[in-house]
């Protein structure tokens, strides 16, 4: 699957597990290692590895990403509950609130939680999947629930990421695909681009610093580092 997203012109993918599924570190990255030794190598590929967060409720949710967050490169959380939903946009060490419209009528997130996702840089996802795999007589519900979040996005500037959330090639989309079903539900073409690329580069790079940031706006140098 690595090698059809590599075609299709993305520059890296994630490989998300479920927290219910993860045991071992050394496993995964060998099985990322196995992934990277098929790619053409002539075109640089990242492969990062996340973790979809399940929790209980927000206490859990909290324990879970105390215990997770330094063990893969990506925090996700399983959303769709409007208590998990408000405890995720309230924790910066999560990087992406999945679905949180999942199984509502609603978007899953109000002007609030907006707010708060914007303070605390948790990209809100847009689930193509979930879209495609909607029943076509509740496919209008779903664009309805996208179109929320995008309104909300543009007023509150929180990240919006864009994901095929692929098991196979067969879910995965060419961009000027995902362009052109964006723009049923009143994205525009650069602001598809944004969350394709943009988004997720900056969940990356602000990952690598993560151990640098002591407090909010304050980042620790060592001797030899930029900006030190």
């Amino acid at each position: 699957m690595a090698l059809h997203a590599q075609k299709l012109g993305y520059d890296g993918t994630a490989l998300v597990l479920n927290s219910k599924d993860y045991k071992d570190k050394s496993a995964v990255i060998k099985a990322v290692q196995s992934i990277k030794n098929n790619l053409h190598h002539d075109c640089p590929f990242q492969i990062k590895v996340g973790l979809e967060i399940q929790a209980r409720n927000p206490a859990d949710l909290k324990k879970q990403v105390q215990k997770y967050r330094d063990k893969v490169d990506v925090i996700l959380v399983h959303g769709g509950d409007l208590k998990i939903n408000r405890a995720a946009t309230e924790e910066p060490r999560i990087d992406i609130l999945c679905h949180p419209y999942r199984n509502r009528y609603d978007g899953g997130i109000n002007h609030v939680l907006a707010v708060k996702a914007a303070e605390n840089k948790v990209s809100i996802e847009i689930n193509l999947k979930y879209f495609l795999l909607t029943r076509p007589n509740q496919r209008y519900r779903v664009l309805s629930q996208f179109r929320q979040i995008v309104k909300l996005q543009r007023k509150y500037k929180f990240p919006l990421i864009i994901t095929s959330d692929a098991d196979s090639v067969y879910d995965l989309r060419h961009p000027q695909d995902i362009i052109a079903l964006a723009s049923c539900f009143g994205m525009t073409n650069d602001e598809v681009i944004h969350s394709l690329s943009s988004v997720p580069h900056d969940i990356i790079n602000r990952n690598k610093i993560r151990k640098q940031i002591i407090l909010p706006g304050v980042r620790l140098f060592n001797n030899g580092d930029p900006g030190s």
